[in-house]
């Protein structure tokens, strides 16, 4: 409503206010206007600022009007006068909590100016808010990420994530040990040659490109495995995420509650490791910590844990005890990590918003048709406290089924990716967010 509308409501004067009711309708003001546009309220944060981030720019939204509206949202993204984005909302008392995301490739590194507008059916503002995010996205892999999203006019903003928004065919972009015998080969020499890495480095490496994972022994000492299961034993006592004993139930993020669990999550030996994979920074993006085996059924972390370009992610499993037989176990299927990746476009499921029932229906039939079609060994993984297993994104793996259910099998689980990658969740559609803080030596 423009400055002045709804005088005539409010003029004592009934000559005065019939006057003013043709005054506006010659200016273009709809007789049954509202004496008053809704109050409406927009919210918008970011981690981003608070330090710089690489990859996706995640812009948390919380928006919501006196009652209901239809607004669109308009993005604008630095000096730009014409928005980046612009999506309609349904307004409601209660609000809405939303995300939407920014390419980080797409923008220059440093301080970005960002600002959020609510606009009605005629583009009048309704509430405008705005912020300052930082973007850190530098290196190699950063810089083929950002000729890649420019090559195929990737958006600069998002509000799903899909893989059919990325060139995952672009060989360029494959990771050396996704590579032919030969380049993996060219690739171990420099390494060996430049003393980049040991033998034993080296051959764990080779394991990881022939088989789809690598294992290490003794990677947590006595000390640090005891005040892991400390830990663990306080988030079971309190009943975290109302964790029950005897449940295969895992406990999400445990690291940003025990210093224990973060040591671990940021281990010198495995992030020396991934990047030795990675051929550069590993970030770790989340933890998960089992009491008992997950007797999850076969699956790639693919799907779920998305990376782009493809490869650019590992698991991370280290036994907190000595796993015992008929415990739930955890399996991996070596060398399936070669088979084709599922992403949910290729078998027309749609993003996951709470219900897994579709994606039973379709992914997982799909994983096992692979499986079955090139009858990939079972090799049940039995380590001792403090061994670490990594593996790559794309290899097959499960949690047996728990046949002795007294007995636990202790272990936490990471998954890092490549710094200089996108990082999403190609079932639900949304972004991730890694580790943006100092890392290992």
């Amino acid at each position: 409503m423009r400055p002045g509308a709804g005088l005539a409501a409010r003029h004592p004067d009934p000559a005065v206010r019939s006057l003013l009711r043709l005054f506006d309708r010659a200016r273009g003001e709809p007789a049954d206007a509202p004496s008053e546009a809704p109050r409406v309220n927009l919210a918008a944060s970011a981690s981003a600022e608070t330090g710089p981030s690489g990859g996706l720019i995640v812009i948390e939204t919380h928006m919501r009007a006196e009652r209901p509206l239809a607004a669109s949202l308009r993005v604008f993204v630095g000096e730009a006068r014409r928005p980046a984005l612009e999506t309609p909302r349904a307004l409601t008392a209660e609000g809405e909590h939303g995300w939407l995301a920014l390419h980080g490739h797409l923008m220059p590194n440093g301080p970005a100016a960002i600002r959020l507008e609510l606009v009605d059916a005629g583009g009048r503002p309704l509430a405008v808010t705005s912020l300052t995010v930082h973007v850190r996205n530098e290196g190699a892999l950063a810089d083929e990420v950002r000729e890649s999203l420019r090559r195929t006019g990737a958006p600069l903003v998002v509000t799903e994530l899909d893989s059919r928004l990325y060139a995952y065919h672009d060989q360029r972009l494959t990771a050396w040990y996704d590579r032919s015998p030969a380049a993996v080969e060219e690739h171990l020499a420099k390494l060996s040659d430049t003393g980049r890495a040991a033998p034993d480095e080296i051959a764990a490496l080779r394991h990881f490109v022939d088989e789809g994972f690598m294992t290490l022994d003794g990677v947590v000492g006595p000390e640090h495995l005891a005040r892991l299961n400390a830990a663990l034993d306080d988030a079971v006592e309190k009943k975290i995420e109302g964790y029950e004993w005897g449940m295969s139930q895992r406990l999400h993020n445990l690291h940003l509650q025990y210093p224990a669990i973060r040591e671990l999550w940021l281990h010198p030996k495995i992030i020396r490791m991934l990047r030795l994979i990675f051929d550069g920074d590993g970030r770790p993006c989340q933890s998960l910590t089992y009491v008992f085996g997950s007797e999850q059924e076969h699956h790639q972390d693919t799907v779920h844990l998305t990376s782009f370009p493809a490869g650019r992610m590992c698991g991370v499993w280290t036994a907190l005890e000595d796993v015992q037989p008929d415990s739930g176990e955890l399996v991996v299927f070596p060398k399936s990590h070669r088979l084709p990746r599922i992403y949910m476009s290729d078998v027309g499921a749609k993003k996951v918003t709470g219900d897994w029932t579709e994606f039973g229906e379709t992914v997982v039939p799909r994983w096992t048709e692979l499986l079955d079609s090139s009858r990939f060994r079972r090799e049940v993984y039995r380590p001792k406290a403090g061994a670490a297993l990594i593996w790559h994104e794309n290899l097959m793996h499960a949690g047996s089924m728990r046949l002795d259910k007294s007995k636990s099998r202790r272990s936490i689980v990471g998954h890092y990716f490549a710094e200089g990658s996108v990082v999403y969740y190609d079932s639900s559609g949304r972004p991730g967010l890694l580790y943006e803080g100092e890392l290992p030596a």
